[in-house]
């Protein structure tokens, strides 16, 4: 912290803040780095492929979002929630403001598991989805998808199902 004194008639002094964000690598359960694939995530079955091994064999629900650069490539990984064998908690800010604090964000993609194995989404998770879409458009940020992730290499993907449109993500 920077501490720096400003001449007042008070005498007081007044403390400036800087946030400071570092980042390390991703380190799996055994204290091994773990690597993606370095492909553009230009659609959702290489955004399923390249993240879901990020979330494998958790035992809860685990919410996470992907910043992309403006060529779809991905700049940093955030979980941003652990919750329960069922379901996991998230607000809007959870999302938005690491996306804004990673340098180069253009884009994301927010993904959970579902430690049932099933991705088929719930209520919940599609109404999450149409508030994650009002705010980022707010934001001017761009959610590419949303992705609920499963064994055996099964996913959903909101875009794939039609929910979301993004430029650029998802075409062939």
């Amino acid at each position: 912290m920077l501490t720096t004194s400003v001449p007042a008639t008070s005498g007081r002094v007044h403390r400036v803040r800087e946030l400071v964000c570092t980042y390390r690598s991703l380190r799996d359960s055994n204290g091994q780095v773990v690597g993606v694939p370095t492909l553009a995530l230009t659609k959702p079955s290489i955004a399923a492929v390249t993240l879901a091994p990020l979330l494998a064999d958790q035992p809860v629900e685990v919410f996470g979002i992907a910043c992309l650069s403006t060529k779809l490539r991905l700049l940093a990984w955030h979980v941003l929630s652990r919750g329960t064998r069922t379901s996991t908690c998230i607000s809007m800010p959870d999302v938005f403001v690491p996306a804004c604090n990673t340098p180069g964000t253009t884009g994301l993609i927010v993904v959970h598991n579902h430690p049932s194995g099933d991705p088929t989404p719930s209520p919940d998770d599609a109404r999450l989805t149409t508030r994650l879409c009002a705010a980022a458009d707010v934001l001017d940020i761009g959610l590419l998808d949303h992705l609920i992730v499963g064994d055996e290499h099964r996913y959903f993907s909101f875009r794939e199902a039609g929910n979301l449109s993004f430029e650029g993500y998802g075409k062939d």
